[in-house]
């Protein structure tokens, strides 16, 4: 039986004291998502969370170029359309809230940020951004903010900064005032433009001195990378991750591949010991356009059958950790879950 969010929400609330966690609902079936991150208890006055939407492709069919080359279609129409709707899930999310005494009064039950964290179509969307309200500030990639800016329609958008691999600290790399002190956004480079991931994180505890992240790399990246490196051993404070959110398919396309799948994802999840794996970008697009038809092709994985790649490639020296199965979330088209 299917949980509904009003169920989801109010499981939670009843049992929650303190310092809340974060709640995150996908809005398409693949990957655009609402992440709601928790305001510090000693920051909370009217409103629970701090609402933000993640790379939203809601509507219409993504293009690039032209029909004929790249067309992107998602395989079922998305929970929400539009950022009215998206509304109406803050809403859902502040009033559950509120009706378990988290806080006290009304606040405003609107979006609060956008994250564009990278700059394909099917990640950026024109259309669906210009549902949203043009006064919410915008916090993208170098490559999205610089395509945002051109359309001329938010009022503020504001750029992330990198992980320098040989970094000591995290804490120098927040955007700005166009977030509050203890949430934090910034890219990790990989060896290709897609294989990059987003680091998000928020603070919390009397004196924001407990960190924690999630780790959102659709296409994956690299375990040994240098930037992840830093991120999962070297930063200072350090970081726990809560969840990496990421895809289980391999995808090719004129002989490279796109993703690093099962296989990548089982590698990240190790590395930054992350209590849960959120599935993310795995649904089947439709694809449209001589490139895409000819040229892309992506093979559906099981965790099941990336753990037993893993364990032939490691023959008799595999450990009880190569075996162990990650706690892998499956979060459906208009549900929400909540990092526990």
């Amino acid at each position: 039986m299917t949980i509904s969010r009003a169920e989801t929400l109010s499981g939670y609330f009843s049992k929650a004291k303190g310092d809340l966690e974060p709640i995150v609902t996908n809005l398409n079936g693949d990957n655009s998502w609402m992440i709601s991150f928790p305001i510090p208890s000693a920051k909370r006055q009217r409103k629970a969370y701090y609402h933000v939407v993640s790379d939203a492709w809601l509507q219409g069919i993504a293009t690039q170029i032209s029909s004929w080359l790249v067309t992107l279609g998602l395989p079922e129409t998305a929970a929400v359309t539009n950022g009215s709707e998206v509304d109406q899930l803050v809403q859902e999310i502040e009033d559950a809230a509120r009706k378990a005494n988290i806080v006290d009064g009304q606040g405003p039950a609107t979006l609060d940020a956008i994250f564009s964290n990278f700059h394909y179509i099917d990640h950026l969307s024109e259309a669906t951004l210009r549902t949203f309200a043009c006064d919410i500030p915008v916090i993208a990639s170098p490559e999205a903010a610089k395509i945002a800016r051109g359309w001329s329609y938010f009022d503020t958008i504001i750029t992330t900064k990198d992980l320098d691999p040989a970094a000591k600290g995290w804490k120098a790399l927040h955007p700005g005032a166009s977030l509050p002190e203890w949430l934090n956004v910034f890219r990790l480079q990989g060896h290709h433009e897609l294989n990059f991931a987003t680091a998000m994180v928020w603070s919390s505890g009397p004196d924001l001195e407990k960190h924690q992240a999630l780790l959102y790399s659709p296409h994956g990246i690299r375990a040994e990378q240098p930037t992840l490196q830093t991120f999962a051993h070297k930063l200072d404070p350090p970081l726990n991750v809560a969840a990496i959110m990421h895809a289980l398919h391999d995808s090719f396309g004129m002989g490279a591949r796109y993703t690093t799948g099962v296989a990548g994802g089982l590698a990240l999840e190790r590395e930054t010991k992350s209590k849960y794996w959120i599935q993310s970008h795995d649904a089947q697009l439709v694809y449209g356009g001589w490139f895409m038809r000819l040229f892309v092709r992506d093979i559906p994985r099981t965790l099941e059958s990336g753990i037993e790649e893993l364990l032939g490639k490691k023959g008799k020296e595999y450990t009880e950790e190569d075996a162990r199965k990650p706690n892998l979330v499956t979060v459906g088209n208009g549900s929400c879950f909540v990092l526990e």
